[in-house]
């Protein structure tokens, strides 16, 4: 009877955890932000383009371009990995696989072996043509101008015990603004870990996403969503209003 009363309990307590689990909204609404998807995508990462013409989209083992506002997606190559950055070099596009290294504490995406002449929707190898594959460019950073940056924040949590070395824990990343010496955390309606940022020629914020949701108050890992999208989250006004709200 003790095991049976203890196994009830235990099954309460389940239960109760579970709601505390923020639920993922059916549809997402908000009127500052579009949310598209690429179905089984399960992550976004680099975008290139804007919404309004063609837009190309990293996930986690291909490349997609939409030129119809996302209504429909085109698979344009298999990577088999991410792509973490996407150099446009004067009419070429280059495809940057690495994002692990780092120079003066800046991360850097690199190298690349691929690159493309029509916006992403052909790829040629680099080394067919002799081009260096040796390219870089600071990983999901914007500048804006001289005394305004966005850039992705990557937090961790150190293990149980273990020491503040930047390995641990995962948790939600944050967009850092720093602005004329100061910094500060935009606000966003929505709770999927980021993995990039890109801005097109109207200002608009392009925040790529996964389907991890994380605690609103403690950024720790909580659920998923029930589908496995590559999610692009895209600002409707220019990024500096959003900034100065």
């Amino acid at each position: 009877m003790k095991l049976f009363k203890t196994i009830a309990v235990m099954m309460v307590l389940s239960s109760c955890a579970k709601k505390e689990i923020p639920d993922v909204p059916p549809a997402f609404s908000d009127p500052d932000w579009t949310r598209l998807e690429i179905a089984d995508g399960r992550e976004a990462h680099a975008v290139y383009g804007n919404i309004d013409d063609t837009l190309m989209v990293s996930t986690l083992t291909e490349i997609y371009q939409t030129t119809d506002k996302g209504k429909t997606w085109k698979k344009t190559k298999v990577n088999n990995q991410p792509i973490y950055g996407f150099l446009s070099v004067k009419d070429t596009i280059f495809g940057l696989q690495s994002n692990n290294l780092r120079k003066n504490n800046l991360q850097l995406a690199t190298f690349s072996q691929y690159f493309s002449l029509d916006k992403g929707f052909t790829w040629n190898w680099c080394r067919k043509f002799g081009i260096s594959e040796q390219r870089s460019q600071e990983f999901a950073t914007i500048y804006l101008d001289n005394d305004l940056k966005i850039k992705l924040k990557e937090n961790t949590e150190a293990f149980d015990g273990g020491p503040t070395n930047g390995s641990g824990y995962v948790l939600k990343s944050d967009i850092e603004i720093f602005k004329n010496g100061t910094s500060k955390i935009l606000p966003v309606p929505f709770d999927n870990q980021i993995t990039n940022l890109h801005i097109d020629q109207s200002g608009r914020l392009y925040v790529s996403a996964t389907r991890a949701i994380h605690d609103k108050k403690t950024g720790k890992y909580a659920s998923t969503e029930k589908n496995q999208p590559a999610i692009i989250y895209i600002s409707k006004k220019n990024v500096r209003e959003l900034i100065n709200e």
